[in-house]
């Protein structure tokens, strides 16, 4: 089954009592969606916004065990994620690629010292292993990044890892989890919770396309919201302490010939403890990344002033490179939904993750990462199974395929106007988009791509969405502005 909007609000309405409520369209709210569907439960997935709108699409775009994790011996964490890299690989043919990185480094003990940390690394992976690490000597790196010739380079490695479009993966479980039969919907918010006997009983849904209310009968509820999972926990519990740490990282996009080759760059040590990766993604290089701590956690987070300084600086002082913001593409802000463990840097907060029963019953899954979206969702089914009144058997889904048909090409849009309708047509009737901003930013990758571009295009796509929706001129011209609005938050100051 398509993700068609109207088609499952339908379903929405008529459903009954669902098994599971899963609060949340990021990756793990749709892992989860996925693996409660396969299991043949009942399955209901609200998103108060779009579909992996947040943390999921804004990601370093890497599918990888974690390298720095070694350092802090946590190799079970390494281990699970190496294995599920490499299920996400063959799970989902077409939104995964193998890539090589080099390390650039300029001592010789710093070598050595990489090269043990890799070769672990290789083992680990074993049989899954996507590349062998490999010395590459100082005239192949001068070869390979001629910038970085005066940076006393005496030579590097080379390993591989894996990256992804983190929406194109999100889309496609998305499509999967409704193939076995869950209703998924975006720009759907939870807004309360109804209780009896002081357990959850039913989801107060609000559509935000037309602000209907729905109550929603559901068994078990699931808070899968990432950065934001902490409020959902106050709607339940208005004493809720909060669990998530939050942490904002960015990444600038530059043009492709700025970092020529088919080498991803990583510099293990930045000035703040966090690594610096320059890599190359749907014909631009993406580079980042920063780690800051925030008081809140807000719906679009935007890069600061300094975050955008200290990258360029840091770019041009490890790779030679003499960027300016006027070379900037666009610039993207993440939240880390870091689990809070007492005090601390956030850039040494524990990527893994926990799930945990509220005494009304909400379950709430945080932390983790896109890597170990399945294991997550694995983890919680078990957890459901295990404390829940629910009678199922778990579903397997490490070989569980997730994309069907072919994987289309998100970063270029079609140029002649009957071409654009016709990709606007299929992105409403098949994958729920609604707005200007779900087309340019995640149908389409050209708002992390050239935020300019997806301003100069906004007008063309409002008015096919606007035709394809039976919306009005009103609602196109709303659309372009607030589109606009937010792509100038994209690019850094006085670079329009």
């Amino acid at each position: 089954m398509s993700l068609h909007r109207p088609t499952m609000l339908q379903r929405l309405r008529d459903g009954g009592r669902w098994d599971v409520c899963v609060i949340g369209g990021g990756a793990t709210g749709l892992g989860i969606a996925f693996e409660a569907a396969s299991s043949g439960l009942n399955t209901l997935l609200i998103e108060r916004s779009d579909f992996a709108k947040g943390t999921s699409s804004r990601s370093t775009k890497l599918l990888h065990g974690g390298v720095r994790y070694l350092q802090q011996g946590r190799i079970g964490l390494v281990k699970e994620a190496l294995l599920e890299r490499d299920r996400i690989l063959q799970n989902a043919e077409g939104h995964v690629q193998a890539q090589s990185f080099v390390i650039p480094v300029k001592q010789r003990w710093k070598q050595l010292y990489y090269g043990i940390g890799l070769l672990l690394y290789d083992l680990l992976a074993g049989k899954r292993r996507w590349g062998r690490t490999t010395w590459v000597s100082k005239r192949e790196m001068e070869h390979l990044f001629p910038t970085l010739r005066q940076a006393g380079m005496v030579g590097g490695l080379r390993y591989s890892d894996g990256k992804f479009d983190d929406v194109g993966l999100a889309l496609s479980i998305a499509k999967a989890s409704a193939r076995k039969g869950a209703v998924l919907l975006n720009h759907c918010n939870a807004v309360g919770f109804h209780k009896k006997d002081g357990r959850i009983d039913a989801v107060e849904v609000e559509d935000g396309l037309t602000g209907n209310r729905h109550r929603v009968e559901a068994r078990v509820v699931v808070n899968a919201c990432g950065p934001f999972s902490d409020a959902v926990n106050r709607l339940d519990d208005d004493g809720h302490r909060d669990r998530i740490r939050p942490s904002q990282g960015i990444h600038l996009v530059v043009d492709r010939n700025i970092l020529p080759g088919k080498d991803a760059v990583l510099i293990p040590k930045t000035d703040d403890g966090r690594v610096l990766f320059a890599v190359p993604w749907l014909g631009k290089v993406l580079v980042g990344t920063t780690d800051t701590a925030l008081e809140e956690v807000v719906a679009e987070p935007v890069a600061l002033q300094e975050e955008i300084d200290f990258v360029i600086d840091h770019a041009n002082r490890h790779l030679g490179l003499s960027l300016g913001p006027e070379d900037v593409r666009s610039v993207f802000a993440g939240l880390r939904p870091l689990v809070k463990s007492g005090g601390g840097a956030t850039s040494d907060l524990s990527r893994s993750h926990q799930i945990e029963r509220a005494d009304s019953g909400l379950i709430s899954v945080r932390g983790g990462k896109w890597t170990t979206y399945r294991k997550m969702a694995e983890d919680t089914l078990a957890f459901i199974h295990r404390r829940c009144p629910l009678d199922f058997t778990p579903a397997n889904t490490a070989d569980s395929p997730i994309v069907q048909g072919i994987v289309h090409d998100r970063s270029t849009l079609p140029e002649l106007d009957g071409d654009l309708e016709a990709a606007v047509r299929e992105a409403v009737e098949t994958e729920m988009c609604v707005t200007v901003e779900d087309f340019l930013a995640r149908r389409y990758r050209i708002l992390l791509l050239d935020a300019r571009q997806a301003m100069r295009r906004a007008e063309a796509v409002a008015t096919a969405l606007a035709n394809v929706q039976g919306l009005d001129g009103t609602w196109a011209e709303d659309q372009v502005h607030s589109f606009k609005q937010l792509a100038a938050q994209y690019l850094p100051a006085n670079t329009l």
